[in-house]
């Protein structure tokens, strides 16, 4: 099989996207003139702010010097638009304000991933305990289309699914990359670095691809010792993406089918879904690294695995009126015309967070929200009281990419800073009157 290589890559980045593949560009040009159709008319008192459909500004220079925090990067011209300064309303937002609806419903079957580094599975509620991953509980899904996979340059749906079609092999859609769940119980969960696929112990676990196998066995943390991610294999593929090493982790594992130094085909078992580690039920927790083999290189899996046939995956950009991306806003996929036979659920996530979560180097996004059957969905992103709509349509097979742009201008909440310790105010003392 003949892999892309780092250098066409390059060579494409170098272009114009709309050069790049005139097919692909074809298909995209129709995904965003169905995107920008209006959608169903709101009542006056629903109205909000619209956003923008568009793509990302790539750029051919992949180190670039990033613009300032306070100058405005230069906007595509789509996004240009009169403003006045003066009257720009400051948002103050929180990062996760407590108001917002849970993601989740209380009660809702869990599983803690391996950066969930607060409560051991033993502290857990009984009632989070993980469903057992049985064929009951997996919901029916078309098979996945074949790697390598991209119908647009940008894409590079290059790794199969690490789970075989007619078991759990599509994530749990209320813990996505970039994102922590929200519950009433208020667990200690981390921001997600990948993704989680519960099934039953011993369930096969494949290789997404060819590669050597850079390490198989406990991994343990460097911080304080503590085997999180319990029985783990690393690979290293024999491709690279924009000049870099690209790893995939798989984590939690029952048992390993293979050792350091192997050399793996795509396909072929590696190991069993497990419960090792730190974690409260089986699953497998995958993980795509980009660059350099370790936590802080993440990016995010949905952008690389292939989309099941008559499925695509939907990324965004939510930014202010500066061009400034928006941290920890609630999105909300909404299905409103989808012909493909599957009842599709409402999807509810956030934003990625102020820190430490890696957009993709193309896309630069910041939500995907992936498996989307094809067809007309209502995306609705909200922070602080903005609340903003707009229609989309996800074309099949591809990454179908938003742009919208509040006119408002962002500022996370400041950390408070700590005040001394208050000394009480002094009693006032009575001088009783002789006699009184």
């Amino acid at each position: 099989m003949n892999w892309p290589r780092s250098a066409g890559r390059d060579e494409r980045a170098a272009r114009p996207w709309f050069r790049q593949a005139p097919a692909a560009t074809a298909l995209t040009l129709l995904c965003l003139l169905a995107a920008c159709a209006p959608g169903p008319a709101l009542p006056e008192s629903e109205l909000t702010p619209t956003g923008v459909i568009g793509r990302p500004a790539l750029s051919a220079t992949r180190n670039a010097t990033p613009a300032p925090e306070d100058s405005a990067p230069a906007e595509p011209a789509a996004l240009q638009k009169p403003t006045n300064q003066e009257a720009t309303p400051v948002v103050e937002v929180e990062d996760d304000p407590a108001e917002e609806a849970p993601l989740a419903p209380p009660g809702t079957p869990g599983i803690r991933p391996a950066d969930a580094l607060l409560q051991r599975p033993a502290e857990l509620p009984a009632a989070l305990a993980p469903g057992n991953g049985s064929e009951e509980e997996t919901e029916w899904r078309p098979p996945p289309m074949a790697v390598p996979h991209a119908l647009h340059p940008d894409d590079h749906y290059w790794l199969a699914r690490p789970i075989a079609s007619g078991q759990r092999n599509y994530d749990l859609e209320w813990y996505p990359y970039g994102n922590r769940p929200v519950r009433q119980s208020a667990l200690p969960y981390r921001v997600h670095r990948g993704m989680d696929f519960p099934n039953s112990t011993g369930t096969p676990v494949f290789a997404g691809s060819s590669g050597t196998v850079v390490w198989a066995g406990p991994l343990r943390s460097n911080r304080d010792g503590v085997n999180y991610y319990g029985n783990t294999v690393v690979i290293q593929h024999d491709w690279q993406w924009l000049g870099e090493d690209v790893y995939t982790l798989y984590a939690h594992t029952l048992e390993l089918f293979v050792a350091e130094g192997d050399r793996v085909r795509q396909g072929q078992l590696i190991a069993g879904v497990g419960a090792s580690g730190e974690v409260s039920g089986p699953h497998l927790h995958l993980e795509v690294r980009v660059g350099e083999n370790n936590y802080s290189s993440t990016r995010n899996p949905a952008l690389w695995l292939a989309p099941y046939e008559g499925w695509g995956t939907l990324a965004g950009r939510f930014m202010d009126d500066r061009g400034r991306v928006i941290h920890g806003a609630s999105v909300t996929v909404t299905p409103v015309d989808i012909d493909s036979g599957f009842d599709a659920p409402i999807r509810r996530q956030r934003t990625y967070p102020l820190d430490g979560i890696n957009p993709d180097d193309i896309w630069q996004e910041n939500f995907v929200v992936a498996d989307l059957p094809a067809g007309e969905y209502q995306v609705v992103l909200s922070t602080a009281g903005q609340v903003f709509r707009r229609n989309v349509f996800i074309q099949p097979g591809q990454t179908n990419y938003i742009i919208l742009q509040a006119d408002f201008r962002w500022n996370p909440t400041a950390t408070p800073i700590p005040t001394a310790t208050p000394t009480a105010t002094p009693l006032p003392t009575v001088t009783e009157t002789p006699g009184s």
